[in-house]
């Protein structure tokens, strides 16, 4: 079982070569389909790069589980993708000041795969 660490795009750098899970709106999906842009949920806006093209759409909240590369990119692992009507209420903001509260305790909010 792997562990990964909940984390927001400003923390990117602090997790370099970790494994990390993060929750965010895609933003673009670029022609090749294994590049996507991700805005965060505080705002940042990180690339996530694919192993495969993965059938997602511009808008669509997704959760990427990957390790953070030494270019502040996110090296994919799996996407959970979110149905709309599963994300019409969420409130990323609320996501957002979760994943800063995580922080304080890092061992007891890892993502377990």
């Amino acid at each position: 079982m792997s562990h990964h660490y909940r984390i927001n795009g400003s923390m990117l750098q602090q997790f370099n070569e970790k494994p990390v899970s993060i929750i965010g709106t895609v933003t673009k999906i670029h022609p090749s389909g294994n590049i996507i842009d991700l805005e965060t949920s505080d705002k940042q806006h990180i690339v996530v790069r694919l192993s495969e093209h993965v059938d997602v759409n511009a808008g669509s909240i997704i959760e990427v589980l990957g390790n953070v590369d030494n270019r502040n990119q996110i090296v994919c692992d799996t996407i959970v993708t979110f149905e709309p009507e599963q994300t019409a209420n969420f409130d990323m903001d609320m996501y957002n000041q979760a994943v800063m509260l995580f922080q304080h305790y890092p061992q007891d909010y890892l993502v377990n795969l």
